[in-house]
């Protein structure tokens, strides 16, 4: 960011190719870029040498050397240099002029989201500490290197499951899921968060032995989770006066006597298969806000055999024994609507885990930057196997290769059989991305199986289980498993957390169009780019974002619609506040 912005003031005060400033400015004006010249352009700021971008977008050397060449045309310069300010500039004034125009174009829109806001489930995760007020001074040293190791580690795993954290005045912490970035299954990435500290906390206490051990159990912590609707504004990335919040503090209280992260009803709903429930009575009075509450199980539980409420999945057993032989399987779940997919994944995982597999639980970050990708799967990976013992992966990641991922998939196979399950919209895809095509033959011929999440970009919605083999590559005859779903309970306010995953990965120009649409179903979706006021090529940008992501189709005739009317009153609920 700090070349961009260098390059953003050079190019405030330099003149760059020849004309006067009211052409240049014309010209400029005209110019649009693609979201990928954008990305080429972020990359050349970066220094990013032809390959590297090659790399880094997982593209052909060739394809990057045409974009270059359009894209130097398109901004008429000569250079990579050029080529950065001159984008630069015109982003920079693309920006300015959005905003400008956006009180203009986006009244309706804003009169539909009746003042930018929307409805969210947001899971919190609060850590709560006890009393030290009687501590010593050796008890209070012990104390603070405790949990300043207990937040490095907190934070560091948070980040990686694309979550908020925040430390708390009292010495507690606190994490949340949901805002400003939803994901199709953040209460599963709250409850595994608090079950993996849970088993540090535990551990560091066992082993840690400079202070006497009652002294130690005395201050352990309390964890609790909750999970709430909440309405959130669009304007910035705060969230305050969370009810999740008030709740999951109330349980971390109370979670220090039973020794288990406690969770409130709608998060085990939420969650129901990731974790292993654990049956508790609420005894203290402030629990009766809460409702019914339940206990996070610890790691090395059995999981919950979910697989009758799929049928059984009896396709499964040939693939497992197929694994133990010593040859990976791949296996796609595609499904529309997108949160379904998440629920299978869990049954397909536990029935591997309960036939003596181990689990590597990977859910995807938002940024799609290969590197970024590959920090947080390195480090799912290492809090995911934490039974194995510490595993030095700081050299692996600074290597950047996906392939020193896939060796540490294989080292962990070694052990005994893994399974990794990969939850998020087009996980397969990126995946396959960051491990490469070395990455993938060094798994090739290990016990491992990958169950990845392949969001379903048409048709009617489906679910389905694809065996592609021991590569990610769908043959013509590769064996398909339709599945019948089971039925899911609706959510508070009618929220589709799927859907909300998907519109917080939209472009500006695609978010504003859908939402609009989805205001009013009388009209068409061309009803809605024209009181946007959208450029033709913003909105043919915004269009083909939409159908790729699987929201809108091409209708005969021609134009486009949703992809089917529950999908517009899920977006519609979504962005209108309710009394």
């Amino acid at each position: 960011m700090s070349i961009m912005q260098t390059l953003n003031s050079s190019a405030d005060k330099k003149r760059v190719g020849g004309g006067d400033a009211s052409s240049r400015k014309s010209d400029q004006e005209d110019v649009t870029l693609s979201a990928r010249q954008v990305e080429i352009i972020d990359l050349l700021a970066e220094g990013k040498s032809n390959k590297e971008i090659a790399d880094t977008l997982k593209i052909g050397y060739g394809t990057v050397k045409q974009h270059l060449f359009v894209l130097f045309r398109k901004l008429g310069v000569t250079n990579r240099t050029k080529a950065v300010i001159t984008a630069s500039k015109i982003l920079k004034d693309r920006s300015s002029n959005l905003s400008a125009s956006a009180k203009k174009s986006k009244g309706k829109l804003t009169a539909a989201h009746a003042g930018g806001h929307s409805w969210r489930l947001v899971s919190a995760i609060v850590i709560s500490a006890p009393d030290a007020s009687l501590a010593t001074p050796q008890e209070l040293d012990w104390r603070n290197q405790y949990f300043a190791d207990l937040r490095d580690v907190l934070q560091s795993y948070v980040e990686a499951l694309d979550g908020q954290f925040l430390l708390l005045p009292y010495g507690g912490m606190l994490a949340w899921f949901g805002y400003p970035n939803t994901h199709l299954d953040d209460a599963d990435r709250a409850v595994k968060l608090a079950q993996y500290t849970q088993y540090w906390s535990d551990l560091y206490l066992a082993q840690n032995s400079t202070i006497d051990r009652e002294i130690r159990l005395a201050h352990s912590i309390g964890i609790g989770v909750a999970s709430k609707p909440e309405m959130s504004s669009d304007r910035n990335n705060e969230l305050f006066a969370s009810d999740a919040f008030r709740l999951a503090a109330i349980l971390a209280r109370n979670a220090r006597s039973v020794k288990h992260p406690l969770a409130d009803a709608l998060t085990k709903k939420l969650a129901p298969y990731s974790v292993t429930w654990l049956a508790v009575k609420a005894k203290a009075a402030e629990l009766a806000q809460v409702g019914n509450i339940a206990a996070i199980g610890a790691a090395n539980e059995p999981p919950v055999d979910a697989s009758p409420l799929w049928g059984g999945l009896p396709f499964i057993k040939p693939v497992i024994d197929l694994v133990k032989s010593g040859v990976a399987q791949w296996v796609s779940v595609e499904s529309w609507p997108p949160a379904i997919a998440t629920s299978l994944i869990d049954a397909l995982g536990n029935a591997t885990q309960l036939d003596g597999f181990q689990a590597i639980h990977i859910r995807m970050p938002s940024h799609q930057r290969r590197d970024k990708l590959l920090q947080s799967f390195f480090k799912q990976s290492e809090y995911s196997v934490s039974s194995v013992g510490p595993i030095g992966i700081e050299g692996l990641v600074s290597a950047g290769e996906g392939e020193r991922l896939a060796t540490l998939f294989a080292q962990f196979s070694m052990v005994k059989p893994l399974v990794i399950q990969v939850y998020g919209i087009k996980a397969l895809e990126a995946f396959k991305f960051v491990l490469g095509d070395r990455g993938i033959d060094k798994i090739a011929s290990r016990p491992i199986m990958v169950i990845a999440a392949n969001l379903s970009e048409s048709g009617s919605p489906q679910t389905s289980v694809r065996l592609l083999g021991p590569r990610p590559i769908e043959m013509p005859f590769s064996r398909v498993y339709s599945m019948t779903v089971p039925a899911q309970e609706s959510l508070p306010e009618g929220i589709r957390v799927d859907l909300q995953a998907i519109l917080d990965d939209l472009s500006p120009q695609a978010q504003a169009l859908v939402v609009s649409a989805s205001q009013n179903l009388k009209h068409s979706i061309e009803d809605a780019i024209a009181s946007l006021h959208l450029s033709h090529h913003q909105s043919q940008s915004a269009l083909q974002e939409l159908a790729a992501i699987g929201f809108i189709s091409a209708k005969q005739g021609g134009g486009f619609e949703f992809r089917d009317s529950a999908t517009a009153q899920a977006i519609q609920k979504l962005s209108i506040p309710r009394s």
